[in-house]
């Protein structure tokens, strides 16, 4: 896993030795960054389920102003702390190592708006629905911003919420990446 492009590019990023994680692969990273560029620079990002960080760290390498990572996990979220520091990014991102549904709820307390949010959990677990329904009920995403998740390809697409809707899909093997966005009115 590493960096694909902005002022760290190239740079590694650590990940555990086991293969209970699931890295996207550089190659569907470089499709969604591709996609969601318009929305990357100076934005407000978070990425729940972060694992390693590797899609909030793109962000952030790409200009992003500031960065939200949030991992519950014991094994991964050390991985994400040295990756931050490692890629010298301590002045703009910042990891919580808690479930990342309560986190929403604290953002929303301290009347945090994102531009980006990646949401990418474990797969097969039916979590984005709530993590979306939550984002539109705490209005945690800006009016143009974007949501970008990802499921295994098996698992059946979430079309939206009462405002935030499906936009488009792009499936990558396994690998179903789905975009999110407010409804025109």
């Amino acid at each position: 896993m590493r960096i694909i492009s902005g002022k760290a590019k190239g740079r590694k990023l650590l990940s555990p030795p086991t293969f209970d994680t699931r890295p996207t692969l550089d190659r569907i990273k470089e499709s969604i960054f591709n996609i969601i560029q318009g929305y990357t620079y100076d934005a407000v990002v978070l990425d729940m389920f972060s694992g390693t960080g590797s899609l909030g760290l793109e962000a952030a390498s790409r200009g992003a102003k500031e960065c939200h990572l949030i991992d519950a996990g014991p094994l991964t979220y050390p991985y994400l702390k040295k990756n931050i520091s490692q890629l010298g990014f301590e002045s703009f991102c910042y990891s919580y190592n808690s479930d990342a549904y309560n986190n929403l709820l604290k953002f929303s307390q301290k009347k945090v708006i994102f531009d980006i949010i990646f949401i990418d959990p474990p797969y097969l677990k039916n979590m984005i629905p709530k993590a979306i329904e939550m984002i539109e009920e705490l209005g945690l995403l800006q009016k143009e911003g974007i949501i970008v998740t990802k499921i295994d390809t098996s698992e059946e697409i979430y079309q939206g919420s009462a405002s935030i809707i499906l936009t488009d899909k792009r499936k990558y093997g396994n690998t179903t990446v789905c975009f999110y966005k407010y409804k025109e009115d």
